[in-house]
């Protein structure tokens, strides 16, 4: 099992993040697990850690993509504005409980997302998501 040091759950659905904190402790994924409750939150969260010395950015989100006022993608484009993606490696795994095709497109114009998962979240999409990020973290090692 491939683990990362943190994981960010940004999701508004508390019965959700439960089940995901659950799984994700079961399956020893992560040596800390956060979780905000609204895209603004986050983004604040992501500023606190950003200015400590001592805090560890994420190393995988799993984002929501339907929010109240401010939505996955709101906080996608938000990400971007604050210079993230090229600051760190973060990959970001988007949580849908619909399937529009819609979404899969306009999640293709961000290169940290890979992929989507399926609410609730399970062990084999987890094993599947942590591979992915070994892989990335693998590749940008090479560089």
């Amino acid at each position: 099992m491939h683990s990362v040091n943190h994981i960010l759950i940004i999701d508004d659905d508390q019965i959700n993040n439960l089940f995901s904190q659950i799984i994700l402790e079961d399956a020893n994924a992560s040596a800390l697990v956060s979780v905000c409750t609204s895209v603004p939150e986050a983004l604040d969260f992501l500023k606190e850690i950003t200015q400590s010395k001592d805090a560890a950015f994420p190393d995988l989100i799993l984002l929501d993509i339907s929010m109240p006022t401010l939505d996955g993608f709101d906080f996608l484009d938000q990400y971007y504005e604050l210079g993230y993606p090229q600051q760190h490696k973060t990959l970001i795994s988007m949580f849908t409980s619909s399937e529009e095709q819609e979404h899969t497109e306009r999640a293709k114009k961000y290169d940290v997302v890979v992929g989507f998962i399926r609410k609730p979240l399970s062990m084999p999409t987890l094993l599947s998501i942590l591979d992915k990020q070994s892989i990335s973290f693998s590749a940008n090692n090479l560089r």
